[in-house]
């Protein structure tokens, strides 16, 4: 028999408008073809854009791994970085789906400055990585900007008046990258410089952020290896050595972005207290998948079936760097945790994930914190053949986790002893929410949706008990 609605609501989430911190997000993207970082000066202002050239406003360039080159063994190009290891480049000449990055300053009437040009210096940049500009030609090398050996004055570019030119942008890291400029020069009729505000453009460099990723294990012949696979939308068989429409890549050279989207509170029940205190905030990549989020999978498709003791292999934690903890975890049919992972207790032999060759399964990834994290992990099994451990090398994950403003939301208050359960919660003037229940915290059902009034709201809720317990989120409608 069915009682009215519950009377043991567990716990109650809240999910938090975002914005993200790094801006990339907020620009249309440019992929391929041409377009100018334009820098000008009209006698009184600075003016400033960076675009492909039929959009109007600015945009965040985006690189992929059609701009991956590796770097030669010449000395050269030493400070790009060790002979062998990628960079992700924005070519000085046209190349085929990459973005062809023009500079120009042809709105610069020549005789304003001294000598007819002025400098573009780099002055910041946020990422995981360093960035260069360098040009060649056929006897030199000119390098104009390298972070690598830090930001001084010698990082600038020189932009004739009138002038339009080329020369190549690279990264040496893949992740989302805010590079910050200010241009400088000296009038033609004065001794002391002017200065521009500083002025911030965009790079994503292999980044994924939505849509089915797998970390896929190897065992092929002896050696271990590991792949990440980028599934098109509803296309994924995880067959043998067929990845259908799949990208692959390998692990170092590909960033994973929890959306700022993924953000929502610890419940308040004692069986989810690993993850911390009821109503923190944590970024959640859920091991159902949602809209706008990664569905991170963890795959052992290539994994040689009958090469290890009951077929089974590990994936295990060895290091993480980055401003907080991170969180493996599944949870069952009736929404208890099984913990795989979980630094907040220290790193040790605990942190594992087992998996049996030729499975696929989905887990949740939380991270305590936003900011950029590197996981170091590696594979280990009992070889069937010789009862004698195999381990693999250490591979390297990168997460980019956006950041939230964690008060966009206020829950004022919520009944969660009598029936019918309500909520009521502050709301903005013009926004619409969606509130919704989950038995599980796996399968979201939306229950009901709510106008913002500019002052608090409150919902209740009509439904029969289903379930013996009830989690509830509230989330801004977009």
């Amino acid at each position: 028999m069915q009682k009215s609605i519950l009377s043991n609501i567990s716990a109650l989430l809240l999910t938090i408008a975002s914005i993200n911190n790094i801006n990339s997000q907020e620009n249309e993207k440019w992929s391929n073809g041409h377009g100018d970082l334009s820098v000008n000066y009209d006698g009184m202002d600075w003016s400033f854009s960076f675009k492909h050239e039929d959009a109007i406003n600015d945009q965040t360039a985006v690189l992929d791994q059609s701009s991956k080159e590796i770097i030669p063994d010449d000395s050269s190009f030493s400070f790009l970085g060790k002979t062998g290891d990628p960079i992700w480049i924005v070519p000085q000449t046209s190349k085929p789906e990459v973005v062809f990055l023009g500079m120009n300053a042809e709105s610069t009437a020549q005789g304003v400055f001294k000598n007819d040009y002025f400098n573009l210096h780099l002055t910041s940049i946020q990422g995981p990585g360093d960035f260069f500009i360098w040009k060649t030609s056929l006897n030199e090398i000119n390098i104009d900007i390298n972070s690598a050996d830090n930001i001084g004055e010698l990082d600038r570019m020189q932009f004739p008046a009138r002038a339009h030119f080329h020369k190549n942008w690279g990264f040496n890291s893949p992740g989302t990258y805010r590079l910050g400029f200010m241009a400088n020069g000296i009038l033609s009729n004065e001794s002391l410089p002017i200065r521009s505000d500083e002025y911030f453009i965009n790079f994503e460099v292999n980044v994924l952020s939505e849509g089915e990723v797998d970390l896929e294990i190897v065992y092929e012949d002896g050696e271990w290896g590991a792949e990440i696979l980028a599934h098109v939308h509803g296309e994924d068989d995880h067959g043998h050595d067929d990845h259908g429409s799949a990208g692959i890549y390998e692990t170092s050279e590909v960033a994973l972005r929890v959306n700022s989207r993924s953000a929502t509170l610890v419940p308040n029940n004692p069986d989810f207290g690993f993850l911390g205190q009821p109503g923190e905030l944590i970024y959640e990549l859920p091991q159902h998948e949602e809209e706008g989020l990664l569905f991170l999978g963890i795959a052992s498709d290539e994994v040689e079936e009958g090469a290890f003791v009951g077929d089974q292999v590990q994936l295990n934690l060895k290091s993480v760097e980055g401003p907080g903890e991170i969180y493996l975890y599944s949870t069952d049919n009736f929404g208890k945790p099984s913990i795989m992972f979980n630094t907040a207790d220290g790193i040790n032999e605990s942190d594992t994930f087992l998996i049996k060759a030729g499975a696929h399964s989905h887990q949740s990834m939380a991270f305590s914190e936003a900011g950029t994290y590197r996981v170091g992990f590696d594979f280990s099994g009992k070889l069937a053949a010789t009862g004698e451990e195999a381990r693999s090398d250490e591979f390297e994950l990168l997460f980019e986790v956006e950041k939230v403003i964690p008060n966009d939301l206020i829950i004022d208050s919520f009944s969660n002893s009598a029936a019918p359960f309500s909520i009521s919660f502050k709301t903005k003037l013009g926004l619409n929410y969606i509130i919704e229940a989950s038995h599980d915290l796996m399968d979201w059902g939306e229950i009901g949706e709510a106008q913002g009034t500019g002052s608090s709201v409150k919902f209740t809720e009509r439904r029969k008990a289903l379930f013996p317990q009830q989690y509830y989120r509230v989330k801004l409608k977009e």
